[in-house]
């Protein structure tokens, strides 16, 4: 423990140190940038800055590729392309899966115009890798396919990339013969062009493919490699996927104290760099691995930090996906706008012909104009129909988003609920075997908090249930009759709806006490609340 201990705080010392070290060189990049005086050469040194930063700091590397992404945008400029590839990769790491797709798309759509074949077919390949992880295998399949056709006779960087990622897809279908010999194609090519990086990358994927075959040590010995080679090239992202995938794999060798070391160093890496998902992956492990060593209280602090963290992610995309689907939809109105506005151009054009055409003759009848003329007013009409039917479709479709990202919270609250009632019983177990007072009355007191967080969160289950039912058709009201009101406002009245105390509001919106008094306040203030009359019982009279 002694030694344990010491390690922990001197790889916490090189860690701040090469921070500091990083701090210094980002600051003064950041001075020679004011000193380059055209954008194009400004925007191109910024990016290799952001190069530079990748692998050692994601946030450092953030700012360098948003600065060249601002220079160059909405040139079209290949520039513009790579910058915005790169901040695809960027929002992935952290876990953002939609924003770091709509990244990847708009450099797609720039290298395909600008007829850049080779990053046409690796932002395919990274598409793919987004929809690995939104768990939409046939997307991620079609798009390796496509990245490899445009591969074919080209750059062998780029092929050995594409057998690596078709690798994975069969490892994950557990065809163990298909992936190891797209792995072997791969490590043959990266061998070939002396690709380091690469080759390593290989062997990573080799060993996952090993540990579905449960040959733990070698995926050990493997895995060790890579991490001594990520530390040599300080990539701070393969650094805490190695040491997470070493515990896991001393963890099925029941060598828990081993696992939980390396996870304690994923995790620190992983904290320093903001990676939100391996965050979330390794503080679920680490819970598992404490459980497993009978460390109860430990496993049950770590499974809340992995709340926290999946929680946040899940957040994060279900408000990506929804803006994502704002602007394809508001894209779809503006578009239908267009047209019916092309439509009216072209009846005018026609109907200004018509009347020159009339006086022209004098002898066409005033019936044949007016029947063309109610026959495009028609038309006018039906297009505004239409683009009324889409504005319809746009808030189904939101709808029908939010209530799937709901449901999946609630089945995670369950699981998690379950995950706590299956600690109970077996601390209660435990309590029952031990004849120690002591851990008798420290496993009561664990036990009567755990008890406490099934019923908050059985609450929060519940209640997010009514409050989708009372709100169908409730906040469309309050929108119509009290429009001065906010959303966050809107919000509070559902659960006030509910006659929930101001502390049980304030524990599911995640807010302060007196944070939700105020707002109460405000609500009381713009619906003109009689003085005598309570707030919870004005809104449950009103009518839907």
């Amino acid at each position: 423990m002694y030694f344990k201990t010491i390690f922990f705080f001197l790889f916490l010392f090189i860690l701040k140190s090469n921070s500091q070290n990083l701090d210094s060189i980002f600051i003064s990049k950041k001075e020679i940038v004011k000193s380059i005086k055209t954008d194009e050469k400004k925007a191109l040194f910024l990016y290799e800055c952001g190069e530079y930063f990748y692998s050692k700091n994601s946030n450092k590397a953030e700012y360098f590729y948003r600065e060249a992404l601002a220079l160059n945008k909405g040139k079209n400029n290949l520039m513009e392309g790579r910058a915005l590839f790169k901040l695809g990769f960027v929002e992935k790491n952290e876990g953002n899966l939609s924003t770091s797709l709509r990244y990847f798309n708009k450099a797609k759509d720039i290298f395909k115009d600008k007829n850049d074949i080779e990053r046409l077919a690796s932002v395919y390949f990274d598409i793919g890798y987004v929809y690995r992880y939104k768990n939409q295998m046939d997307k991620e399949f079609e798009f390796y396919k496509k990245g490899l056709k445009l591969s074919e006779g080209g750059s062998e960087t780029l092929i050995g990339k594409g057998y690596l990622h078709l690798g994975n897809y069969y490892t994950r279908l557990k065809k163990l013969d298909s992936s190891i010999y797209f792995y072997n194609k791969a490590l043959y090519l990266f061998k070939k062009i002396k690709k380091e990086n690469r080759v390593y990358n290989v062997y990573n994927n080799i060993a996952n493919t090993y540990y579905k075959r449960g040959r733990y040590a070698e995926v050990i010995n493997i895995r060790s490699l890579v991490l001594k080679y990520a530390k040599k090239e300080n990539k701070k992202l393969l650094i805490t996927v190695s040491y997470h995938n070493i515990a896991a794999a001393y963890s099925e060798l029941d060598e828990y104290d081993k696992a939980e070391k390396y996870l304690d160093s994923a995790i620190v890496v992983a904290e320093e760099e903001n990676f939100k998902l391996r965050l979330a992956k390794s503080y679920s492990s680490i819970s598992k691995v404490n459980y497993s060593l009978k460390n109860y209280k430990a496993a049950y602090l770590y499974q809340q930090k992995h709340k926290i963290y999946s929680d946040s992610i899940i957040k994060s995309q279900l408000t990506n996906t929804l803006e994502e689907t704002e602007l394809e939809n508001k894209h779809k109105v503006e578009t239908k706008n267009l047209q019916i506005l092309n439509q009216e151009e072209v009846f005018e054009k026609r109907l200004y012909l018509i009347i020159i055409f009339v006086f022209l003759l004098l002898g066409i009848p005033l019936v044949v104009l007016l029947y063309r003329n109610s026959v495009n007013k028609n038309k006018i009409i039906q297009g505004n129909l239409e683009k009324e039917k889409i504005k319809k479709e746009v808030l189904q479709q939101k709808f029908k988003r939010s209530e799937t990202d709901i449901r999946s919270l609630v089945a995670d609250n369950s699981m998690r609920l379950e995950f706590l009632k299956q600690l109970l019983l077996k601390l209660k177990n435990q309590r029952e075997s031990t004849d120690s007072v002591e851990v008798k009355n420290y496993i009561k007191d664990l036990s009567f908090k755990i008890q406490q967080q099934i019923t908050t969160d059985s609450k929060l289950t519940l209640l997010k249930n009514k409050i989708d039912i009372i709100n169908d058709g409730f906040d469309n009201m309050l929108v119509t009759t009290y429009k001065e009101l906010t959303k966050t406002e809107r919000e509070v009245c559902s659960l006030l709806r509910l006659n929930l105390s101001v502390k049980e509001i304030a524990s599911i919106r995640n807010s302060s006490s007196d944070a939700i008094k105020v707002t109460r306040y405000r609500i009381r203030k713009k619906m003109n609340v009689p003085k005598g009359e309570k707030l919870e019982m004005f809104i449950q009279k009103l009518e839907v």
